[in-house]
């Protein structure tokens, strides 16, 4: 049918800006003007007498799908007998895909159809324009988006997760990979995080704080690939940064001498990790010749803190000059802080130890002395002595109840001034009151306590802390322990109960020593009383 159009209608048609071809009956494309010939890039010698299911014409849809022949505009307008269009993906011949709008009429003659006349429309110009203009609209937009677990709130007023916004909005269905600098990251991590458990692990597996501290200078150089380590902790007494450990040294470099508050060491007890990049450029540095000798470059000095107190710095050498990434700083100061940790473990235990070593001498001693004598005054007087003096106090006092059960009255005092000792009675004071129902009064600040009676003649006798202790022997209180410091304490309860143990052994010290002198009377009255008989019957 289409052969029977005159030449002057071809004319018209491939002077046409959009392209069109002709189907036939029998599905051949009979005619392809110009213009779809640019378009697909398919010459009409190429298309022509073909099915179009043959003609190399390819069609996807908008989510990449290659279309059915069966599903062209040209069979759907055949097959229905009426006009179809659609906006569909045109694949050329050099692979590229073009948007186009492709609109199927049917030819018909006499009533019945003799094929299908179809448009194809190039929608590449105004897809862009409409995605510029999206483009342009989303740029005005204010989207909120949370801070913290970044979803994204629709205009439903509705939270959900970027990656579905993203798609809801046409940007494309997501799917997760990681890039190569967050994959090089994680490895990093992943190293670090394996090297800080190896580190955790060797300086936790002892209690012995000279071991700590060797295995923290070992596991650092070890970790780290560094040349060399040194530790030193911070005398707070002496204000001075003493060596503690090292390791990759030489005797010579690490006992070189007092270290001088240089930056990186002020900047280390500040708590900031420092780092000196080569040490070549600072002449003017402490130790420069001694560094240069050693083979050392750049020194980094990492502050060792335990929860706010700083009580050292750990210092890590290398051979060649190193610039420590932020990752690095991290890492070295997690390192830091779980060493600060072991080596204050570590001390508290030795400290437990040396302290309950400490205890067990002093209560032989004091023990073996109040035992050493059965003459009451010499027990007394021995117990006020030899306490302060194994225990670091000022001064001690006992007081023992009289016969009547209510009074007390000073029986050995050490370390006190006689304007003090006679400053009046004490029965009244709260803290003897609890003492004498057998319960432990500690005070750390005698002039601010409103148990203590006598808060001026305390404080200019010198008096800081107060522990008052209930002396017994064999369930009866027998009167009060009293230990008195120069310095303000605040005793802990380990002190506490210690010294509550002390006062009992001399509550059963004084106990043996009564009875004896009760019993040496009652013999020498006997005696007496015999001898007195023998006379009389002589």
């Amino acid at each position: 049918m289409f052969s029977l159009i005159s030449n002057s209608y071809r004319q018209i048609l491939d002077n046409l800006a959009d392209g069109v071809y002709f189907v036939g009956s029998d599905r051949k494309v009979q005619y392809w003007n110009r213009a779809a010939g640019s378009l697909t890039g398919l010459a009409p010698d190429e298309i022509t007498g073909k099915p179009f299911s043959d003609a190399n014409i390819a069609y996807e849809d908008e989510r990449g799908n290659l279309l059915q022949p069966f599903e062209y505009p040209a069979a759907l307008c055949l097959q229905g007998k009426k006009s179809v269009s659609k906006i569909i993906f045109l694949k050329t011949k050099d692979n590229r895909k073009v948007p186009v709008e492709e609109t199927a009429s049917p030819l018909f003659h006499r009533g019945r159809i003799k094929g299908a006349i179809v448009a194809i429309k190039d929608m590449t110009q105004c897809t862009e324009t409409i995605e510029l203009r999206i483009k342009a609209g989303m740029k005005e937009r204010l989207i909120p988006i949370c801070g913290w677990c970044k979803k994204i709130r629709s205009d439903e007023n509705y939270w959900e997760q970027l990656e579905t916004y993203l798609t809801n909005q046409g940007f494309g269905v997501f799917t997760h990979g990681m890039c190569p600098s967050c994959a090089d990251r994680i490895f990093e991590k992943k190293v670090y995080l394996e090297s800080y458990q190896q580190i955790c692990k060797s300086i936790s597996a002892s209690i012995s704080l000279d071991e700590v501290l060797q295995l923290i200078v070992t596991n650092a150089v070890k970790v780290m690939n560094v040349k060399a380590s040194l530790l030193r902790l911070l005398n707070r007494d002496t204000n001075q940064l003493e060596l503690a450990a090292y390791y990759g040294l030489s005797e010579k470099y690490a006992h070189k001498g007092p270290v001088a508050y240089d930056a990186s060491i002020d900047d280390a007890l500040a708590g900031k990790p420092a780092s000196v990049y080569d040490i070549t450029e600072h002449e003017d540095s402490e130790y420069y010749k001694e560094a240069l000798e050693e083979g050392i470059r750049s020194i980094l000095s990492i502050p060792l803190r335990f929860e706010k107190e700083i009580i050292g710095v750990l210092r890590m050498y290398t051979a060649e000059p190193v610039m420590y990434t932020e990752e690095d700083m991290k890492f070295i100061t997690a390192i830091a802080e779980q060493a600060a940790t072991a080596i204050v473990n570590a001390r508290r235990y030795e400290k437990a130890v040396s302290r309950e070593k400490e205890y067990l001498r002093v209560f032989e001693e004091i023990t073996k002395a109040v035992s050493s004598s059965l003459q009451l005054k010499d027990v007394l007087d021995m117990i006020v002595k030899k306490i302060p003096e194994v225990l670091g106090l000022k001064a001690a006092t006992i007081r023992l109840l009289d016969h009547t059960g209510k009074k007390l009255r000073l029986v050995a005092a050490y370390g006190l001034s006689e304007k003090y000792l006679n400053r009046g009675p004490v029965d009244t004071e709260e803290n003897v009151i609890e003492a004498l129902n057998e319960k432990p009064v500690a005070i750390s600040d005698v002039t601010n306590d409103p148990k203590i009676q006598y808060q001026k003649e305390a404080a200019e006798e010198g008096i800081k802390s107060i522990l008052t202790l209930p002396v017994i022997a064999r369930g009866k209180v027998l009167g009060i322990l009293r230990l008195l410091t120069g310095e303000p304490r605040k005793f802990s309860q380990q002190e506490i109960d210690f010294s509550a143990s002390l006062a009992e052994q001399c509550g059963i010290a004084i106990e043996n020593a009564t009875m004896y002198e009760k019993t040496k009377k009652e013999y020498d009255d006997m005696m007496q009383y015999l001898d007195g008989s023998f006379f009389e019957k002589e």
